[in-house]
């Protein structure tokens, strides 16, 4: 059985980097204090997994879908993972789970914990840089490293800064893991 993940059209493909447009779709997200993206996802994981197994105004189950995504609430500038603002703190996140594409603002159960919010993100342009194995935050300074390369070279401008995205269970082996960096962009 596949996990969903949101819709997207890959527009250009150079090895480990694609530019995506990505249409809308909602997520759940919460905030977090922590040290660094790895610690954010542990953090924020709790919440929103009791969100989407049942703490909510309906009891109702939703299904579990890929990505999680982690972003550093201070260098948010568009409403990508959703809530956004430029508040700036060294060591607060934004930990959100897309939800199922069959639900909308208006029908999806409200959550019973009000550090849970729910919003709609926009369609949008990002450029993804995909990296495998057990998530390190040095492996993903590396990363992110490069994709900068990679959005100078393409001659896309940054709009936003780095979301880590997560796309397997905790139990699965570090070597078959699917993680990302993720950067929302527009072409110049």
């Amino acid at each position: 059985m596949a996990v969903e993940t949101p819709e997207y059209e890959v527009l250009k493909h150079d090895g480990s980097f694609e530019l995506r447009r990505y249409a809308g779709y909602l997520t759940a997200s919460v905030r977090v204090t922590a040290g660094d993206y790895g610690q954010a996802m542990s953090a924020g994981f709790s919440p929103l997994a009791d969100y989407i197994f049942g703490s909510n105004h309906v009891a109702d189950h939703i299904s579990m879908t890929a990505p999680v995504t982690a972003g550093r609430v201070c260098c948010q500038k568009i409403s990508m993972t959703a809530p956004v603002t430029a508040q700036h703190s060294e060591d607060e996140y934004v930990v959100s789970f897309t939800m199922p594409s069959g639900y909308s603002l208006d029908d999806l159960p409200r959550p019973n914990n009000a550090a849970v919010s729910i919003e709609s993100v926009g369609a949008h342009l990002a450029a993804v840089a995909q990296f495998g194995g057990s998530f390190s935050g040095t492996k993903a300074a590396k990363v992110q490293d490069q994709l900068w390369s990679w959005i100078a070279e393409e001659g896309l401008t940054a709009v936003g800064e780095p979301t880590v995205a997560q796309y397997d269970p905790p139990w699965k082996p570090g070597f078959a893991r699917h993680n990302e960096i993720m950067v929302v962009v527009e072409q110049v």
